[in-house]
């Protein structure tokens, strides 16, 4: 730091100072004016939205910044946007210069990127595809690359990749378009009407959803899609989200395959899952002990595994601990099938009832609670376990002892945990000692158990397995993993 410090050993004064100001947490930043007096305690926070623009940190001067902004926010143009004192084009490939005033009247979108980001760098070829297409059609569209990368290398490394503009490297614009539109993280995506207007700050999440589709990123367009999607889940059948054009079956061991038709009037789970995903590996054991139950039982129930893993050998090294059915690994359906459920993360289990209409997009929560119990899914036996569940809860003991752990344990509500007595998963409600971060299923707790109550949680599901397989821009977050949406 190139300033002035309280010298650490004055603890006294560092006390008070968090008094005087109600520090709570940090980074704070507090000004204070020529006489003393704090101008504003939120410090942080200015300097990330207008920088040394905002110089001398008064309201006035943050008033005054934020009517500029809303000033031209009200007469917004791709030229008000990308020029500077200094430049009057952007970048094209090999050094060329494009004037800025050429992309007037087109729809352009302003693309935050960076190197270094795994969710930007598996976005990207998405976009790259989408941009191609749309060109080839003639349509007036042109995409900017505002690089967020530390050095001009990994610029020009990454910007060789993409078939669009970019404004040059460490261009004071790109830190003032950050601010304009408050780039939280990246990638993101904005779009730039026609007349210079902003139409969407999201575009990232739209194309992941809808694919090329979603051009022109209209409120029109949008408000299409959502109808066109809202028709198609109404008459939505097993055949019409199964089968493609190239393939009107699923696989099972032994690569044979099973007409779609087939399970037709079954309930069908659509299994989304991947061996690099520890959550899923632990979720996994659980549901084949399910599946296994009702095949027993004789009820017409199946279970589809939809692939998330890397490549055909993890697929298959994974696949053959399951016992029943598949999507062959790399069908294009897959993506198909995750933007219908809207499947944000893995694992997942997606039910299909009987008419083909969607039952729950939350199953892997009620097998976990319920497990073959909440067969066949539907929304009013769910809530007829859920109410069962409610009725247990009422009628026991708000703290009990349990033989295999030394605290006492709490009756507290949690959304996903692995019971440390019968090491299998659960939702909802545990008994849960906060200080041993120890959970005991409501059913664990008053029956007899082996004792494996020191046992890790996770044993036996490769928890522990190397991030590194995991594929770039992927987050594993406790009970779930994910494509990270930012960087």
């Amino acid at each position: 730091m190139p300033w002035l410090a309280l010298p650490f050993s004055d603890e006294n004064t560092r006390k008070k100072l968090d008094q005087v100001f109600k520090v709570d947490g940090i980074p704070c930043l507090v000004f204070l004016d020529k006489e003393g007096r704090a101008i504003t305690t939120e410090g942080v926070e200015t300097i990330g939205e207008y920088g040394v623009e905002a110089y001398p940190f008064t309201a006035e001067r943050i008033d005054e910044l934020k009517a500029k902004e809303e000033a031209l926010r009200a007469a917004q143009t791709v030229e008000s946007l990308l020029l500077s004192d200094e430049r009057d084009f952007v970048l094209g490939h090999e050094g060329t210069q494009v004037p800025v005033a050429e992309l007037a009247g087109k729809t352009v979108g302003l693309y935050f990127s960076a190197h270094w980001c795994g969710p930007c760098r598996s976005f990207t070829p998405q976009l790259v595809e989408i941009y191609n297409e749309l060109l080839k059609k003639g349509e007036a569209f042109e995409i900017v690359f505002l690089s967020r990368d530390k050095e001009e290398k990994a610029f020009e490394e990454y910007y060789a990749s993409m078939p669009w503009l970019a404004l040059p490297f460490a261009d004071n614009t790109q830190k003032k378009l950050s601010r304009y539109f408050r780039i939280e993280g990246i990638p993101t995506l904005i779009i730039l009407g026609p007349d210079g207007k902003t139409i969407r700050n999201d575009a990232v999440g739209l194309i992941r959803e809808y694919g090329i589709r979603a051009y022109p990123f209209t409120k029109e367009r949008l408000d299409d899609l959502e109808a066109e999607e809202k028709a198609k889940r109404e008459a939505q059948t097993l055949e019409s989200v199964l089968v493609s054009d190239e393939r009107n079956f699923v696989i099972k061991h032994g690569g044979a395959q099973v007409l779609v038709s087939e399970l037709v009037g079954k309930t069908v789970a659509l299994y989304f899952s991947a061996h690099w995903c520890p959550p899923c590996r632990g979720f996994t054991p659980k549901l084949i002990q399910v599946y296994n139950e009702l095949k027993e039982r004789g009820e017409a129930f199946e279970i589809v595994f939809i692939s998330s893993d890397k490549d055909q050998e993890a697929f298959e090294d994974y696949y053959k601990s399951m016992p029943w059915l598949a999507l062959p690994f790399g069908d294009k359906t897959k993506k198909d099938l995750s933007r219908i459920f809207r499947v944000r993360g893995i694992p997942s289990l997606i039910v299909v009832g009987p008419d083909g209409k969607t039952l729950t997009d939350n199953a892997r929560g009620a097998v976990s609670t319920h497990g073959a119990k909440a067969y066949p899914f539907t929304d009013a036996h769910l809530e007829r376990l859920e109410k069962e569940m409610e009725e247990l809860v009422e009628k026991s003991p708000k703290e009990i002892r349990y033989s295999q752990h030394e605290h006492p344990l709490v009756l507290t509500r949690r959304p996903v945990f692995c019971c440390d007595g019968c090491n299998e998963g659960g939702t909802a409600w545990s008994y849960y000692c906060k200080d041993c971060d120890y959970d005991l299923h409501l059913t664990c707790a008053f029956k007899d158990q082996p004792d494996l109550g020191n046992q890790d949680k996770g044993q036996g599901t490769d928890a522990a397995m190397d991030e590194n397989c995991k594929p770039a821009g992927v987050i594993c977050d406790g009970d779930v993993c994910y494509k990270a949406s930012g960087s």
